[in-house]
């Protein structure tokens, strides 16, 4: 399946973007949110498995964001830990759907 040009997430249409690494910049990394833009992107020679792990980690980072999880005071409210919360879920998830490859079809029908 093509990746599609945007996803919903809460209120927002963000769009979907691809990019080549340029790796010019030290924060160069596979994918990133901006909520300025409502934009993800996400590099285009990644392999299929970093690729999807890449776009969960970036919506969930659109999440925590449009939930303010992110603002002062709040559970994200640095850039560290959101990073590292956000890294963790994402990678825990990927590991549970390979475990489990059922669980995404699964949870497709029940949610229907």
């Amino acid at each position: 399946m093509k990746l599609p040009d945007k996803i919903k997430i809460g209120y927002q249409d963000v769009t979907i973007e691809r990019e080549r690494a340029s790796f010019s910049k030290p924060t160069d990394s596979y994918g990133e949110y901006d909520h300025r833009k409502n934009s993800i992107t996400i590099q285009s020679e990644l392999s299929s498995l970093d690729e999807a792990n890449t776009l969960i980690h970036e919506i969930l980072h659109g999440i925590a964001y449009i939930n303010s999880l992110t603002v002062s005071g709040q559970p994200l409210d640095s850039d560290g830990k959101e990073e590292v919360v956000i890294n963790q879920i994402t990678n825990g998830l990927m590991q549970v759907f390979r475990d489990n490859p059922w669980l995404i079809s699964y949870l497709k029908e029940k949610i229907k």
